[in-house]
């Protein structure tokens, strides 16, 4: 399992309404991460994995308050339950907490 690329504003909503599991959305400029799908595999059919670029969605970055890249946003039943600018490694320790539990 990789990340699903998400283009638009309305495949985004869609996402994160994602009912029952975890939302792990991963946004990026240029290029992913080189281990950001190594990363989705470690909770595949736990949670749901989606990325974009934006430099596509400029707005986007605005929209969403994110401040350094990477980012990682992470949402359940809609609603966003962690931001991670940069994704901090000590912060993206507790992600993975939080997803694992799930």
């Amino acid at each position: 399992m990789s990340h699903q690329e998400i283009s638009n504003k309305e495949e985004f909503d869609q996402a994160i309404k994602t009912e029952g599991k975890y939302v792990f959305v991963l946004a990026y400029e240029g290029a992913p991460p080189p281990n950001a799908d190594e990363y989705a595999k470690k909770f595949e059919g736990k949670v749901a994995c989606y990325q974009f670029d934006v430099a596509k969605a400029p707005r986007a970055r605005d929209a969403h308050g994110i401040t350094d890249l990477p980012c990682a946003l992470i949402y359940k039943d809609g609603k966003l339950q962690k931001k991670v600018d940069g994704m901090a490694p000590e912060e993206m320790k507790e992600v993975g907490k939080m997803l694992s539990s799930a």
